[in-house]
């Protein structure tokens, strides 16, 4: 099997793997903006806005991944000059584009975190400022991708622009593998952070799990960042062309996956309200069936049901009215965020207590 073919074959995989990961955020992500508009009275804060921006820049991602992967396929091994420029121009754009749609998140869990825990001024500082901070590191590096090459083109069509030039090959990938080992430490940083705070409230011991659960999916997106960046050093050197479009596809993919996870784990905490909703659909449908067979009851039947609860004792009228008023108030209550905020606000009480 030739390379092209390998490349074909690849793409296929690559498309089985990527999309179901995609598809899977970008629901997560819809779920978080009903949760954040529908089930809590806190105003959308820079956290909403950020993630809303970065689901953004993920679908023009995904859309130029694709592209790559469906050009690829398209290539003529006897005309390269003609078929080969394209998915070269669409895998380099996406390895590109991911500066910016891996990084942005991350700040976005930063605002969340720093809204949700109010940690001391220099853990928010911390926080905020190495998020951004690798931001703007890879805003560079997304520039740095493009000029240098001169003509820009030569660097995916050098059979139009023969007498273009480049920097030295590993310019970029030693500019880009700092930048991509600290967003797989901010990844685990983000995961551990929670779970550390989380573990000094005082809350019961399933609440502590499961939230600490949906907050450490950023060990996930930790270890795919590693596989990334192993794979770019598929990149240095002096890779033929198709070398190097199998390079850049392979990042692309985890690039691809990294990408979905950050999201998932920026979106998921905020969708707990909606996972509340859906816990309460059976007892809902069993108060509903109730209600449908007492109305089947003839008029007779439901006048001996009737008779029969007016006799309850009192107490026992008191207990179903007091239970029928918590549970009120459990489907009525604040949002998991809300609460947990108040949860945090509370035991924040003595300063010294923060993390």
């Amino acid at each position: 099997m030739d390379v092209f073919q390998e490349l074909n074959k690849f793409t296929y995989q690559a498309e089985g793997a990527s999309w179901p990961f995609f598809v899977i955020s970008s629901l997560v992500f819809a779920l978080r903006c009903i949760a954040r508009t529908c089930y809590t009275e806190i105003p959308w804060g820079w956290d909403d806005v950020v993630l809303t921006i970065s689901w953004a820049l993920n679908v023009v991602r995904m859309t130029s991944f694709q592209l790559s992967l469906v050009s690829t396929r398209h290539i003529d091994p006897t005309n390269l000059p003609g078929t080969f420029p394209t998915p070269v121009f669409w895998a380099l754009f996406t390895d590109t584009w991911a500066f910016l749609s891996v990084t942005l998140p991350k700040v976005g869990v930063a605002l969340l975190l720093c809204r949700i825990f109010r940690p001391r001024p220099w853990v928010k500082v911390t926080l905020l400022s190495m998020s951004i901070g690798l931001f703007v590191y890879c805003i560079a590096g997304f520039i740095i991708s493009f000029v240098q090459c001169s003509p820009v083109p030569f660097q995916w069509n050098p059979w139009k622009y023969p007498e273009g030039k480049c920097w030295p090959g590993h310019v970029q990938i030693y500019y880009a593998e700092p930048g991509a080992a600290f967003s797989t430490f901010l990844d685990i940083a983000f995961a551990i952070y929670p779970g550390v705070v989380i573990s000094r409230l005082n809350m019961p011991r399933w609440q502590k799990i499961t939230t600490i659960g949906l907050m450490s999916l950023g060990f996930a997106s930790f270890a795919f960042g590693v596989i990334k960046v192993y794979n770019n050093v598929g990149m240095l050197g002096d890779p033929s062309p198709p070398d190097t479009l199998s390079a850049a596809l392979h990042i692309g993919l985890w690039n691809s996956i990294e990408n979905d996870f950050v999201m998932i784990a920026a979106c998921l905490p905020s969708i707990r309200p909606i996972l509340g909703t859906f816990k309460r659909l059976p007892s809902r449908a069993m108060s509903y069936g109730s209600l449908k067979s007492r109305w089947s009851q003839t008029p007779s039947e439901r006048s001996n049901s009737v008779n029969s609860q007016e006799q309850l004792p009192t107490t026992q009228s008191i207990k179903v009215s007091h239970s029928f008023s918590l549970e009120q108030e459990k489907e009525d209550g604040p949002s998991w965020t809300e609460k947990l905020e108040l949860s945090w606000s509370e035991q924040l009480a003595d300063p010294s207590s923060r993390v």
